[in-house]
């Protein structure tokens, strides 16, 4: 356990990621003799709908009869969550095994993960895995892979930074995982940009499209089965008591936030309770959702990633808040969920969810 924790801690201090890192992905998977090429895998990039994606993809897979894989960011309490074989997290054995082999300090963090879940997946004999890329595509340390179904969810505003600040070169950098004579799937927003590739209409519901998209990405790997897509993603539009929570952080996944409480409350208002990473372009999102926001309070959670000042808005502590709608990070999400948190809201119950109105 000691050394479990010794290795944590260097992961956890290691840097970000971007295209230096990958080319030191791409000698790092070359020392570890490829471990992706001993199963199939599915890539799956995209703005939003990336993670939902992946997890009913893997659900069909399992119920279809297979062992599956499953890579995913961001986590909510801990990092062994990103990296599940049929539903169960990796074990804390194979971390510290694993991570002694992966470890190096020219990686990011991301990389570390990314190498570790595919040693894992190797050793534990899996059919398939489904890996959702990080941050765009092109640079991301999971394109290392040559995947047998390559999906794009969606086209949006987010990490421009990284990306660039047109759609067309957000495309092109998540469009990088493309491969030759490797099918691919396109989404919606996405399918401007990828006129080529198969695409299904879209949905006025987010989770139905998703689900869509999941089913046609099934098809094209022969399984003509909806066993699987019902299958949730925690915090994508749920209610837990009084309060909504969605992990929508971005203008494109705030759009479908609206239209989705547009739908399932007609006529209503509500309140909206917010927190945003720095990087994000938190007024816009704000400006979408004002037309149907009783109030909009940003919510004061201590997160080094998070945003602290908000002109203009009332800043609310999470302990107050005890209905209405809690989305914009990650972050502020894990907040309300963390086990180790015992003040307010939480301590909320996970399983009590109600169908009941929101309370506005």
């Amino acid at each position: 356990m000691q050394e479990l924790l010794f290795l944590e801690e260097k992961i956890f201090s290691l840097p970000g990621r971007g295209q230096v890192t990958f080319e030191a992905m791409q000698v790092k998977d070359r020392a570890l003799d490829y471990p992706h090429r001993h199963f199939k895998s599915i890539h799956i990039a995209g703005t939003n709908g990336k993670g939902t994606v992946a997890t009913k993809v893997a659900a069909g897979l399992q119920h279809a009869g297979y062992r599956v894989g499953l890579f995913t960011s961001p986590h909510l309490f801990t990092y062994r969550e990103r990296i599940q074989i049929n539903g169960e997290m990796i074990p804390e054995s194979a971390v510290e095994t694993l991570l002694a082999e992966v470890y190096d300090p020219e990686l990011s963090f991301f990389d570390v993960l990314t190498s570790m879940a595919f040693l894992y997946f190797r050793n534990e004999s899996v059919d398939f895995a489904v890996i959702e890329a990080g941050i765009g595509g092109r640079f991301d340390a999971t394109n290392v892979i040559i995947p047998v179904l390559s999906i794009i969810t969606s086209i949006g505003y987010d990490h421009l930074e990284q990306l660039g600040p047109t759609l067309e070169e957000v495309a092109e950098e998540k469009g990088g995982i493309i491969k030759p004579h490797v099918p691919c799937l396109v989404g919606p927003t996405a399918a401007p940009f990828f006129p080529n590739a198969p695409t299904i209409l879209r949905e006025p519901f987010f989770e139905l499209e998703n689900r869509s998209l999941a089913k046609q990405a099934l098809k094209m790997l022969s399984i003509d089965s909806e066993a699987g897509l019902d299958t949730k993603t925690p915090f994508r539009f749920e209610k837990r008591g009084n309060i909504l929570f969605d992990t929508a952080h971005n203008p494109s996944a705030f759009w479908r936030l609206k239209e989705a409480l547009e739908i399932h409350y007609p006529g209503q208002t509500f309140l909206f309770f917010l927190a945003f990473s720095k990087s994000k372009d938190w007024i816009s999102c704000v400006e979408i959702i004002r037309p149907i926001a009783t109030s909009i309070q940003m919510v004061r959670v201590d997160h080094p990633r998070l945003r602290q000042s908000y002109p203009g808005f009332t800043n609310v502590e999470p302990q107050a808040i005890s209905q209405g709608v809690v989305a914009g990070s990650f972050y502020l999400l894990s907040y309300f969920f963390d086990p180790k948190n015992t003040r307010g809201v939480g301590a909320i119950d996970p399983s009590v969810v109600t169908d009941s109105p929101l309370l506005i």
